[in-house]
């Protein structure tokens, strides 16, 4: 069935553990559930290894610790370096676009030096930014403010992905609201919505607060299936971007399904939203 669409994925890594049954390589398990292409970035997986080196003392002792106190230990404190992405990007170069994952939430004396590693990745190729509200405890707008800046100063095409998350008694989170002040700030910066549908709650608030922010765009990874189908009624198709978080949250035919499997919906609107959209947007770059 999914072979009747072409797919553009708007929201994939560099490794995670659905790559197993097609020895780690990325480009197979694309080609196995014909994705044609897609926007890459990295993940903390080296940050992962090395604190899990650290984590057990010299004398082999195991200190046992709590679930928010290992994942604090596991945040990023910089920039997480990129050669996976620009390595699997250079063997198909026409399939994958690639976003820097950066963490805004950075020291003064820490500024200048980041920023001129995403300078340099954006003269690498790299078109889009992504900042994680979880692992970087970003603040939209306040701590996006100078990177959405600069990027609009160096470049207006390229893309802003904000990974979204329910705020909890230890995460800031991120709200519609706060991502509409972000957009209304910055008119021309496009911006994604990432997992824009995780909760029917959330997906209620994105039609309440982004219906008229036409810079803004709706990735539904890690989404209900009928949180996609409501921003689809209340907003229209044309923002909304698939995108499967895989292969490190999700596998890609179930998220492919929720899409080809959506009610009432005719194919046409389906192959916009596996592909045509975020098609559009990156022709733009």
């Amino acid at each position: 069935m999914t072979q009747d669409f072409k797919i553009f994925d708007a929201h994939m890594h560099s490794y995670g553990i659905w790559l197993k049954p097609f020895d780690g390589d990325l480009l197979k398990y694309m080609d196995h559930y014909n994705v044609e292409k897609a926007i890459i970035t990295t993940i903390n997986r080296t940050k992962y290894y090395e604190n899990e080196k650290t984590a057990t003392p010299s004398d082999g002792s195991k200190k046992e610790e709590s679930q928010i106190d290992k994942f604090f230990r596991m945040v990023p404190k910089g920039q997480i370096p990129h050669e996976d992405v620009i390595k699997i990007a250079e063997r198909a170069p026409t399939r994958f676009f690639k976003f820097f994952w950066f963490n805004p939430t950075i020291s003064p004396e820490k500024e200048a030096e980041s920023y001129k590693v995403l300078e340099d990745h954006f003269k690498m190729g790299f078109q889009g930014v992504k900042i994680h509200s979880a692992f970087n405890m970003v603040r939209i707008p306040r701590d996006v403010i100078k990177l959405a800046t600069f990027m609009q100063e160096h470049d207006k095409n390229l893309m802003l992905y904000i990974h979204s998350m329910p705020k909890t008694s230890y995460f800031s989170g991120v709200s519609c609201k706060e991502i509409a002040k972000l957009a209304n700030m910055f008119p021309e910066l496009k911006i994604i919505v990432g997992h824009a549908a995780y909760a029917m709650e959330f997906a209620v608030e994105v039609g309440m607060f982004l219906k008229k922010n036409s810079n803004v765009y709706f990735e539904t990874s890690c989404s209900v299936s009928f949180g996609i189908f409501h921003i689809l009624k209340t907003i229209g198709h044309e923002r909304i971007v698939y995108g499967s978080d895989s292969p490190t949250a999700s596998d890609l035919p179930l998220e492919i399904q929720k899409i080809v499997t959506l009610p009432n919906i005719s194919d046409e609107i389906k192959q916009d939203i596996l592909y045509n959209n975020i098609s559009r947007l990156i022709e733009k770059l």
